[in-house]
């Protein structure tokens, strides 16, 4: 049956897709797709920007596997949300599937929580039963009683039911591409998350990120560096280089009233965040309404702040380099840190996490400064290839297209 409707499909799709007058064609189903949209997530104008992504370790140690499942979900090794590693590495095994991908599915859909429930999606992998119930839609690789908000968040049967659902995706998403159109992007992976018309890229490149840093942690791979022209030796801010870059120093924020003084990197709530260089905590605090620099708030302190209403920079920290120069380096918007004022720290080391504190209405990101004898620079000649730049985006079309018309509207 299966080859059957395959043949049918592909005759279906090609006399659909083009009419005789070149006019719009009819779809073989209504998309499947989920009930709420994702929120919004940054995405490169071209996917292909993107470098390959690293193969899948051979063979896998399942030890190591869950060592690295427990740092990418930011617990113990030995906690119950690790203990579910080895589920992970059965169900991919099942279904002939990638176990890194469906650990990063995992983390993204439900920042690895087994009782996830929101929005009509279930469990570890955040799976809307719903979407996969379209009349006319081919039957899912499973079976319907396990796709059930009860079975869903049984995380065994969830994960054997997503390590299907993706293969599924990931055989099938150039043929529903040219079926059904949508965003440019990389796999079957964007389609797990919209369903068969994919919208954006951008939910795909963190589950891509997400899996990057998975694999590096289980390698044990050491962070690259680069000397800087500022005269000191940086990684990365953020794991699983290269980082997308939405917005660089210069651009307007609050209509005009101000200028972004750093880069916006993005990445998601509870990554994180890394000094780029040795150096010392020169400040650990927050910006509070009336008071620009409110600290120094030691980091068992900083938490009752997470849920205020901040200023712009949020709960954020600021390291000193280079005292000969003033090299400075400030992490901004996290939602929590973990070294105090005068703290030594090392490159690479982890300072806090990303949040979203000071933030209006931008998705979860990392705002750096980095700053030479009181200087603002530009965090990208910094960074280097760790970073792919803001130019690079869709989020900088918009912003470019939306100051061309605020241009003529004042010509």
């Amino acid at each position: 049956m299966r080859v059957i409707w395959r043949s049918a499909w592909a005759l279906a799709v090609a006399g659909t897709l083009v009419s005789a007058g070149g006019a719009a064609v009819a779809r073989p189903w209504t998309a499947r797709e989920p009930a709420v949209e994702p929120k919004p997530a940054h995405q490169l104008r071209n996917p292909a920007t993107w470098p390959a992504e690293p193969e899948v370790p051979a063979p896998i140690d399942a030890g190591h596997f869950q060592a690295a499942y427990a740092h990418l979900c930011g617990v113990v090794a030995d906690s119950p949300k690790a203990a579910l590693a080895p589920a992970i590495l059965t169900a991919a095994a099942a279904a002939k599937s990638d176990p890194f991908t469906l650990a990063a599915l995992a983390y993204f859909g439900s920042r690895c929580d087994p009782a996830f429930h929101a929005d009509g999606s279930y469990g570890l992998l955040a799976i809307e039963p719903g979407m996969y119930r379209v009349p006319g839609a081919p039957e899912p690789p499973v079976d319907k009683a396990d796709l059930t908000s009860r079975r869903l968040l049984d995380p065994t049967n969830n994960l054997t039911v997503g390590a299907a659902l993706l293969e599924m995706w990931q055989a099938r998403h150039k043929e529903l591409d040219e079926a059904f159109g949508g965003a440019p992007h990389r796999s079957g992976v964007a389609h797990f998350i919209w369903g068969d018309e994919v919208r954006s890229s951008g939910h795909e490149d963190l589950i891509l990120t997400a899996r990057r840093r998975m694999v590096a942690a289980y390698l044990g791979t050491p962070d690259s560096t680069h000397e800087a022209p500022i005269g000191i030796t940086v990684v990365s801010p953020l794991e699983g280089s290269p980082r997308v870059a939405t917005s660089g120093p210069g651009e307007e924020r609050d209509g005009g009233a101000r200028r972004h003084r750093g880069l916006d990197i993005t990445g998601t709530i509870g990554e994180p965040v890394r000094a780029i260089a040795d150096g010392t905590v020169i400040f650990a605090g927050a910006n509070v309404p009336g008071h620009a620099r409110k600290g120094p708030i030691p980091p068992d302190k900083i938490g009752r702040y997470a849920k205020r209403r901040l200023g712009v920079g949020g709960i954020y920290l600021c390291i000193e380099h280079k005292p000969d120069h003033h090299i400075v380096s400030c992490y901004m918007h996290l939602s929590s840190y973990l070294v105090a004022q005068t703290d030594h720290v090392t490159a690479g080391q982890t300072i806090g996490f990303v949040g979203r504190t000071g933030v209006k209405v931008s998705p979860p990101h990392l705002h750096l400064e980095v700053r030479v004898d009181n200087h603002v620079t530009n965090p990208l000649r910094t960074l280097g290839d760790f970073v792919i730049p803001p130019k690079m985006t869709q989020t900088y079309r918009y912003v470019m297209k939306a100051k061309r018309a605020k241009a003529r509207l004042h010509a």
